[in-house]
């Protein structure tokens, strides 16, 4: 090989080091970091959270009490529940219906007067709520069938509880009076386990019935942080 031959490669082999430093220089520069942000609500929502910081959360049901069931407190559960959803909404702090009921005690809440220019004045001036969540649930009819359905499909000679409600959910902004209502009709279907029917086994259905249309909600009006990945430069470290 002659001198300039020797030159050449010596040089090929130096830039191709080089050039294989400088990659992994760059490719060491950087670190991919995996955080949760917040998610905005959906779009038809969103006007009614402007320019508000504290938001209310109250529940009511006229629905005759069943001998099995304490549906005031299972609604109440319901309450504490969206609350807690609600708190994924950023720069936004929640109000209990606790907290509500206690600083109105004397006052009886009911689905006519909730929405009334006296009672949306009193809750902006006396407890500085800007919007509220109002929970009612509309419909509750309970039915026992001598037949339940099978893991199988089709029909089992075990008595079963057929369960169907009817949740109204509305979004209001106590400043501008403007409403939002969520709607969400839900059967549960479920064989009867005699030894635990009278143990809260109609509470827990409830529940179950009432977690879809209240989910539907919340990924609507306060859905979950979402996992996003961002890359940061470490050059400068």
């Amino acid at each position: 090989m002659g001198p300039f031959r020797r030159t050449a490669h010596s040089l090929l082999l130096a830039l191709a080091l080089l050039s294989q430093g400088c990659y992994n220089s760059q490719q060491g520069s950087f670190e991919t970091v995996e955080f949760k942000a917040p998610a905005a609500p959906d779009p038809i929502v969103r006007p009614l959270l402007e320019n508000t910081e504290r938001i209310g959360v109250l529940s009511l049901t006229n629905i005759d009490p069943l001998k099995e069931l304490d549906i005031e407190k299972v609604v109440g559960r319901l309450a504490d529940a969206v609350a807690r959803g609600m708190s994924n909404i950023p720069e936004k702090s929640v109000v209990t219906q606790d907290e509500i009921r206690w600083h109105f005690k004397d006052v009886r809440f009911d689905s006519l007067s909730i929405f009334s220019e006296e009672v949306r004045t009193a809750l902006r001036e006396e407890m500085n709520l800007d919007a509220l969540v109002y929970l009612e649930l509309k419909k509750l009819e309970t039915l026992m069938t001598p037949m339940s359905p099978s893991p199988y499909g089709g029909l089992a000679s075990t008595p079963g509880l057929d369960l169907s409600i009817n949740l109204e959910i509305t979004l209001s902004n106590l400043h501008t009076g403007a409403l939002w209502r969520h709607q969400g009709e839900q059967r549960n279907w479920q064989p009867v386990q005699l030894q635990l029917f009278s143990n809260g086994q109609t509470e827990r259905q409830l529940l179950m019935a009432l977690r879809t249309p209240l989910q539907q909600f919340l990924a609507r009006v306060a859905p979950p942080p979402q996992r996003q990945l961002r890359h940061f430069e470490r050059s400068g470290d």
